[in-house]
């Protein structure tokens, strides 16, 4: 058993300000348009920008990756520095691997057949929401070209150095502030519920659950303290997830967000309630009845409905037992906590798409 996690991790107010002091080599910043107008005042020194391109609908395509190694080919940074959400990060974490390994197709990438990178460059990850955890995580989440969401996961994929700088973080819309937060609870649960076990991330995943469950709604509504503790909480779960591993819920996420154009947040968000109703009975879910005084399905309902957030996903009856026999094979349900079959997810698809999670 072991625990991976970054070399080094910077938080607090004013700590990204520190980056200059892990750049080594020609440095290059991958970040979005918006992001880099409102942060680039705060990064000290002067280096390169390479802006992500990337559709609407969310996660990068390959396209996009591909274009984004070819510039990094064509800059040859000795860091890379990502600032970003999670699609810009996500964006530069594969682009990255391609920049090694030019030769390399997404065939084997998919496959998780990532050689050792860092023979080229190191990789600083600076996160601008409060939700996907991938400044600290071994993943990746990328379009193909078939429009599903698919993982790229190597321990290589690991920055060398995360900044988790709250100052970042302060000028979240709500929307974001909401689907990045249910994103990092969302992490935190199922890291904490999935069958592997391994005690520092689980202790760290659960840790990150009453964090983000404190402090979402006053973060949502622009509390600094609340934004800079939801910071913290989707770092956690980004280090329990990384080492307990996820599980149904993102599983779900994944097919849904792409098949119904959902920000992945709002999709994990959505599916938290119905998923942990299914799973309800197991012990590490009955043990987080303690922090919510409730049955956590309840408590996550509830919570869902005073973020705004939707209690239905209009799906077709026809389309139902395909969408579960998709998320019923993604990779992601072999730590599931219990043996599912397909029967099972219809069931919570159900339930999801008439918004009631007493038929499960």
């Amino acid at each position: 058993m072991k625990f991976s996690t970054p070399r080094n991790i910077l938080f607090g107010r004013g700590s990204i300000k520190e980056i200059e002091n892990f750049v080594k080599g020609k440095g290059v910043v991958v970040t979005g348009e918006n992001v880099w107008e409102s942060v680039s005042h705060l990064l000290p020194g002067e280096y390169e920008v390479i802006f992500v391109r990337r559709k609407k609908w969310r996660e990068p395509a390959q396209g996009d990756v591909d274009s984004l190694s070819q510039e990094l080919l064509s800059v040859k940074p000795e860091t890379i520095i990502a600032i970003g959400g999670g699609s810009v990060i996500d964006s530069a974490k594969a682009a990255w691997i391609f920049y090694e390994n030019p030769e390399m197709g997404w065939k084997s990438a998919y496959s998780g057949k990532i050689p050792p990178l860092r023979k080229k460059a190191r990789f600083i990850a600076v996160e601008t929401t409060s939700g996907t955890g991938t400044g600290v995580s071994a993943a990746a989440v990328i379009t193909d070209e078939e429009g599903k969401k698919r993982g790229l996961v190597s321990e290589s994929l690991i920055p060398d150095v995360a900044i988790y700088d709250p100052e970042l973080v302060m000028s979240m819309p709500e929307n974001a502030a909401i689907y990045s937060g249910l994103d990092a609870l969302g992490h935190a649960v199922e890291a904490y519920t999935s069958n592997v076990d391994n005690v520092v991330g689980d202790t760290l995943a659960l840790k990150a659950i009453q964090i983000i469950y404190e402090n979402i709604e006053k973060s949502v509504n622009g509390d600094e303290s609340a934004r800079e503790m939801m910071h913290y909480g989707n770092m956690l779960a980004g280090m329990g997830f990384t080492n307990s591993r996820l599980h149904l819920g993102h599983a779900a996420a994944h097919v849904l967000g792409a098949r119904y154009k959902l920000e992945h947040g709002k999709a994990v968000g959505m599916i938290l309630p119905y998923m942990t109703k299914l799973l309800e009975d197991l012990p590490r879910f009955r043990e987080l009845s303690r922090i919510f005084g409730e049955e956590p399905s309840r408590a996550f309902l509830k919570l869902n409905r005073r973020l705004g957030m939707p209690s239905r996903l209009a799906m077709e009856e026809s389309e139902i037992d395909s969408l579960a026999e998709e998320i019923f094979r993604d990779r992601l349900m072999r730590f599931a906590p219990r043996e599912l079959r397909k029967e099972d997810i219809v069931k919570m698809l159900y339930a999801l798409k008439e918004g009631d999670i007493d038929e499960i």
